[in-house]
């Protein structure tokens, strides 16, 4: 990371590093190039750019070991340099990478980095203490400031007498919506209760009808759990997790998903979620029990009733969620359009589902279900197009006719909280004019009879992948005269890799100090920065003395001194930072 000059001011540098290394440790193999992107798409870096942070970690998908193993006896063999961006042979180098690296290519052999016992390595890696896995988990109360109560409910038995006690308290797993309330909305709950150890909430159940999966498993394992139905079972009832695997890989970041869960998302109910016209489109239930054990279903897209509302008792909670298998001839398809493709909240999404008839030569509608996010108080279901839509015979007409129908079911008004009324309007029937496409598109793979569209217009049904970025930076070597150009890594950036960028011991205390006064309500950065920042800096900065004036004065004790002063008044500041925002 230093090397490729991928740390500067070091803010985000350990967040790139243990989004790295977990991704290392949790990887049975070496990761690929979109592997290693795709967990650092959840990090934010505002100075360095993300080419020379994604060059430092793409070393570790490596193909050929010889390029990064013994680098200094294959440069000294040949003549070539290693690019300290890339890790790799320069372009201008006598020989290609392939070259290079046949000399030794059967010297090293790639190994797992998820390895725990050590054996095949040099420094043995830091595991989970296994005490702590084989510890059984207990249930617990915790009490906060402002008489917050938390619980921690072990057993599903548990939760509903807790929900029934405290029928207004908040049910939380990763705290990605509560914890925005509570912080940047103000909002106060006095009960919150964690449901991320209930063994029922976590059931996965795969059967021949359809999938099961509780309420509190995290976004993270049911991409994974999708992923693998997708490779077991038949293409055709696979549908619709091939759209929850599009929609899920441009939700949020990989940090998220690994702790937000799919009942918070569901009934947190937001308008523009990405996954709730998903669950609407596919037929979807969703089972809820009360406090009593009286389990009901009810279908996904009956279970929004309005802004953040949902139909659901103040004594019942979210126990599962049911997806069936789609049928030969049933397609499920996601839509999603942002301001980026990462990291974004959607302007307009959807889910739509269309289940065909063969009857001859032609296909006739005998299901269709389109849902939007973004163009209501709720996710929406398009009733009127969806009635106009069955038993209708699938064909160029059927688009024209559906377009216009859209156009008054889905209605958005002027004034619309979001804007961009037009544009919103124009994305419900792009989305289903690339639905119809796409439909098409598969229908005629499995009957050339049936009716299609122009090859000038299947771009529209291509999917966006996420391609590997690729960069190169070409800069001068060799020093003339001065450090300034060059290729130097800064003093600060093996420290700040390392965590080791600490005050020493003397800093350490004054440290102490500002934290023993913070707490007591003081305003620590502008008192430290009246009394020695500003005072100090305008003395050494503003002075008249010559050098040689400065030279007389022990100028190690100086600058160490300017140097703590600084340092303290940089805590100050961060620790007033962190008193205001908390």
């Amino acid at each position: 990371m230093a090397s490729s000059h991928g740390s500067q001011c070091g803010f985000c540098t350990p967040g790139f590093i243990m989004s790295m290394y977990s991704l290392l440790r949790s990887s049975k193999n070496s990761p690929s190039e979109e592997e290693i992107e795709e967990c650092l798409a959840g990090n934010l870096c505002r100075c360095t750019g993300y080419r020379p942070i994604v060059d430092a970690f793409r070393v570790f998908a490596k193909s050929d070991d010889a390029l990064y193993c013994g680098v200094s006896s294959l440069s000294l063999q040949d003549g070539s340099t290693i690019c300290p961006s890339t890790g790799k042979p320069c372009s201008c180098g006598s020989k290609t990478t392939n070259e290079v690296a046949s000399c030794n290519e059967d010297r090293f052999q790639s190994i797992s980095y998820s390895d725990i016992d050590g054996a095949k390595y040099t420094d043995k890696e830091l595991i989970f203490p296994p005490e702590l896995l084989l510890r059984k988990l207990t249930p617990l109360k915790l009490r906060g400031n402002g008489g917050i109560t938390w619980y921690r409910p072990v057993c599903l038995q548990n939760l509903l007498e807790l929900k029934a006690n405290y029928p207004d308290a908040k049910l939380l797993v990763g705290n990605t919506e509560v914890g925005i309330e509570m912080r940047l909305k103000r909002l106060q709950y006095q009960v919150l209760i964690s449901v991320a150890q209930v063994p029922e909430l976590n059931a996965l159940n795969v059967n021949d009808n359809g999938i099961e999966v509780g309420s509190a498993l995290r976004l993270s394992e049911l991409l994974r759990l999708f992923r693998k139905v997708v490779k077991e079972r038949p293409a055709h009832e696979t549908s619709a997790c091939k759209a929850f695997i599009e929609q899920l890989k441009w939700f949020a970041g990989t940090q998220i998903r690994n702790v937000a869960c799919i009942g918070g998302n569901i009934c947190t109910a937001s308008p523009i979620s990405d996954l709730n016209p998903l669950w609407m489109a596919s037929r979807a239930e969703f089972r809820i029990t009360n406090c009593n054990g009286d389990v009901r279903s009810i279908p996904a897209k009956d279970f929004f009733l309005g802004y953040r509302k949902v139909d659901m008792g103040s004594n019942e909670i979210l126990l599962s969620v049911f997806l069936p298998w789609t049928r030969p001839l049933e397609y499920v398809k996601e839509f999603k359009q942002a301001h980026r493709r990462d990291d974004d909240i959607a302007i307009v999404n959807g889910g739509m589902r269309v289940f065909l008839e063969d009857k001859g030569q032609q296909l006739f509608v005998s299901d269709a279900s389109i849902a939007y996010g973004g163009v209501a108080p709720l996710s929406l279901c398009a009733r009127k197009t969806e009635e106009f839509l069955i038993g209708k015979n699938w064909n160029k007409d059927l688009l024209q006719d559906a377009l216009k129908v859209i156009q008054s079911d889905v209605v958005i008004k002027e004034d619309a909280p979001g804007g961009m009324v037009e544009f919103r309007k124009s994305l419900t029937l792009s989305f289903f004019f690339k639905f119809f496409l796409w439909v098409s598109h598969n229908v005629n793979n499995a009957n050339s009879a049936i009716e299609t569209f122009p090859p000038s217009h299947m771009s529209a049904v291509q999917p966006v992948p996420r391609l590997s970025r690729i960069g190169k930076q070409d800069y001068e070597t060799v020093k003339q005269g001065t450090s300034v150009g060059s290729s130097e890594v800064h003093l600060s950036a093996r420290m700040q890799v390392c965590w080791s960028i600490y005050p020493n011991w003397f800093s350490t205390l004054i440290l102490i100090l500002v934290v023993f006064l913070a707490t007591s309500g003081y305003n620590i950065g502008l008192l430290f920065n009246c009394i020695f920042f500003i005072p100090w800096y305008s003395y050494f900065l503003n002075s008249k003395l010559h050098h040689y004036q400065l030279h007389k004065l022990n100028s190690k004790i100086c600058l160490s001194l300017v140097k703590m002063i600084s340092l303290v008044s940089g805590y100050c500041w961060l620790w007033d930072g962190f008193v205001v925002d908390s």
